[in-house]
């Protein structure tokens, strides 16, 4: 049908309609009762409109019919509409009680996770850091000694290894050059081990002479659980999977580690450590050499999944799986070893490397860089991955919600049961409630107003006496300290006008009458007018002087306490210095039995610094106040000498400042003491020691400056020789940064000499 037929139909039919219902309404209305008309032509349509066709107009007749019955049942039945609340509104809460339960126990069980994969990570950690204790004992045996034979290493290994059952074994590696490689050789012969030569090994593990080399690094002595002496010469350089790892150690003179490799005796993935030796010398810094210097290095096998299993005893790792990589190895041998839950065991298949992604999709652990960890050993950083087993977030686990829907349910069925029994017989007193619930929402009203008033009045109450304690404490220091001082400077000044004018006036007298009484002249010549014209300009302006010291020592005494700033503010380390050299300044000056301390500034080119100023100023204050003491008791000591060779010495405080690198800036303070010992210097940031005599010292000054610079992300070392003085170094970094740690600058240290 064509849209233009389309439409002269519906016209049509509309048209019809109209035809029929008119006349109908003109016909019915005047024979219409009064009762009820509606109804008759409404059964009047439907009789005539049914028997021509027009159904819709009825089908709208019956849905409001309809409509109209059901709100006329409902009204009839509105009593009961409290039980229907009560049973939406309780199945409601308490599906939502056990959702919010539910996702508690989502939280808790998240919890849960991340503090054992927590205590996983921290828990490998201290397994490996003990582990490697021993190549740092083993390095400590070495610097102590001037030379180890191979039964004083046996004995001093063979301990360590019981008690670590990770470590595969423990070596000797000497480094060789070329030239004296022969002669070496000749003299491990001599010990018991005529055979012996520096060799390498083929791919198919078949042992060789070593290849011509500038450098060897034999395997000397050797300690293992399981006794090898096949190994013994073999060349560590020579083999590629360590010669990295070991290059590494002997260029830096730091211990590093290698990647994972395939124990020779059991096919167990493992990892070696090497840990290099220095030989003694006098140099404070024993890389100055590099590697000329390196008498040899300590190597330690270890078993990977002996050291993982090691750490596993405390744990309790039900449904918790966990992947171990290697970050600083290449892609392809990042896999280091597997713990599957169900099987309680380790696996280093590396066909098992990648982790099973469908857990990963749940609530638990919803992406890898989620349950991540990162550690260190040596000089590679290892990542854990840990991962929930099958079954961890299981139904068994939500039976709280679960139990609390159940119940919640139960307890609407019940409570939806007892009010329809019950409403029947509050009908009657419902309407004595509502009068009651009116009263009582009235008084409710008047007592929160009154509680509210009550409130007020306390709030207002507290305020006042709070701002009257703080008013009187702040008129009080401004009484006690601003007023006087603020006093005396303003009225110096008129004081001083004043004088000036009574002196011109007597002046003007003088100059009028030359030949004042005699009375006059004998109370000029008694007070001495000139010697007082003279010396009361003096005077005032010595009380000025004073004065304005009073004001800058109280400015001093601000700047230094910083009272007024207690969070972290950027501010000069300058300021802080000189404010703390103010308060300082009288034990610095020269004294009857003291000849006073010389104090040298080179102060650098700082920026402004984000710190806690009055803990840094705290921080000066005590080595300040620890080098005057040291200078005073020197000069005592060489005072009561009387060394004609010590009479030229002057005590000396050198403070240096300088910008290390772009976020770290340094201040050294530095002394021509007496300085210090190897032992004091190992102490000297523990808590209550001191080496001043009983009831001087406390021994905590230096152990809080310690604590303050590490609380600012910096670092404080001392650098003492005995005789040769004693200086500090404060490292702080121009900002703070809360994630990553502030890179340390680590400059050739040296001591200053006056």
């Amino acid at each position: 049908m064509g849209g233009t037929t389309r439409a002269k139909y519906y016209a049509y039919r509309i048209g019809r309609l109209e035809a029929v219902i008119v006349p109908l309404k003109v016909q019915y209305k005047s024979t219409l009762p009064l009762t009820n008309p509606k109804a008759v032509v409404n059964q009047k349509y439907k009789a005539v409109l049914e028997a021509r066709g027009f159904y819709p107009f009825f089908l709208m007749n019956f849905t409001s019919n309809l409509f109209n019955s059901l709100t006329e049942s409902l009204l009839s039945h509105r009593r009961y509409i409290p039980a229907a609340l009560t049973l939406c509104t309780g199945t409601s809460l308490s599906l939502a009680a056990a959702a919010v339960v539910w996702h508690g126990e989502n939280q808790r069980m998240q919890a849960e996770f991340d503090r054992l994969a927590d205590r996983l990570n921290v828990t490998l950690q201290q397994s490996i850091n003990k582990n490697l204790e021993v190549l740092y004992s083993l390095e400590a045996f070495y610097r102590a000694s001037t030379e180890v034979s191979r039964q004083d290493f046996k004995q001093f290994a063979q301990p360590a290894l019981a008690r670590n059952t990770a470590i595969h074994s423990v070596n000797w590696i000497r480094r060789v050059p070329a030239a004296q490689k022969a002669a070496y050789e000749k003299t491990i012969r001599a010990e018991d081990f005529p055979a012996f030569q520096i060799y390498e090994r083929t791919p198919d593990k078949k042992q060789v002479k070593a290849k011509v080399r500038s450098e060897y690094f034999p395997i000397i002595y050797r300690e293992a659980l399981e006794e090898d002496n096949k190994v013994i010469g073999f060349d560590v350089a020579s083999s590629p999977d360590r010669k990295t790892a070991l290059e590494k150690s002997a260029n830096t003179g730091k211990i590093a580690a290698s990647a994972r490799i395939r124990l020779v005796s059991n096919n167990q993935p493992g990892l070696q450590v090497f840990l290099p030796v220095p030989r003694p010398t006098n140099s404070p810094d024993n890389s100055v050499n590099g590697r000329q210097n390196l008498m040899g290095v300590i190597a330690g096998l270890f078993q990977i999944t002996s050291m993982v299993d090691s750490s596993l005893e405390s744990l309790n790792l039900d449904k918790i799986n966990f992947y171990l990589y290697d970050n600083s190895a290449i892609e392809k041998e990042h896999f280091l070893v597997r713990y599957d839950s169900q099987a309680k065991q380790l696996i280093d298949n590396p066909k098992h490397e990648k982790p099973e992604l469908a857990n990963l999709r749940g609530k638990i652990c919803k992406n890898p860089s989620a349950c991540t960890r990162l550690f260190n050993v040596a000089d590679r950083q290892w990542r854990l991955l840990v991962l929930p087993g099958k079954g961890y977030n299981s139904l068994r686990t939500h039976q709280g919600s679960l139990a609390i829907g159940a119940i919640g349910l139960l307890m609407t069925g019940s409570l939806t049961i007892y009010l329809l029994m019950s409403l029947e017989r509050t009908a009657k007193v419902e309407q004595q409630v509502y009068d009651r619930t009116i009263q009582l929402k009235q008084r409710t009203a008047e007592l929160e107003t009154a509680l509210k008033n009550l409130q007020e009045a306390q709030f207002k109450l507290i305020q006042t006496e709070k701002m009257s304690s703080l008013g009187q404490l702040v008129a009080g220091v401004a009484h006690e300290i601003n007023n006087p001082v603020n006093f005396i400077s303003g009225n110096l000044i008129h004081t001083g006008a004043y004088t000036r004018d009574l002196l011109e006036l007597v002046e003007i007298y003088q100059q009028q009458y030359p030949n004042p009484t005699p009375e006059v002249q004998a109370k000029l010549k008694d007070i001495d007018l000139d010697f007082i014209s003279e010396d009361l300009p003096k005077i005032l302006k010595s009380m000025n002087m004073g004065a304005e010291r009073i004001s800058q020592i109280v400015l001093s005494l601000r700047n230094f306490s910083r009272l007024d700033e207690a969070e972290m503010k950027s501010v000069d380390i300058h300021q802080g210095i000189d404010s703390t050299l103010m308060i300082l300044d009288s034990r610095l000056k020269q004294k009857a039995d003291f000849s006073g301390i010389e104090l040298i500034k080179e102060y650098g080119n700082l920026p402004l610094v984000e710190c806690w100023a009055g803990q840094l100023n705290q921080v000066f204050m005590n080595i300040l106040s620890n080098a005057i003491d040291v200078l005073s008791d020197a000069e005592n000591q060489k005072r009561l000498k009387k060394n004609a060779s010590d009479s030229a010495f002057l005590p000396t405080i050198r403070i240096r400042t300088e910008l290390l690198s772009s976020n770290c800036v340094c201040v050294r303070i530095a002394d021509n003491g007496t300085g210090m010992t190897e032992n004091v210097k190992k102490r000297l940031f523990d808590p209550f020691f001191t080496t001043k005599p009983v009831g001087q010292g406390t021994g905590l000054g230096l152990s809080i400056c310690y604590q303050i610079v590490d609380k600012h992300q910096g670092s404080l070392r001392c650098v003492s020789a005995s005789g040769e003085g004693t200086e500090f170094w404060i490292e702080v970094p121009v900002r703070q940064q809360s994630k990553q740690s502030i890179s340390k600058v680590l400059p050739a240290v040296g001591v200053n000499r006056f």
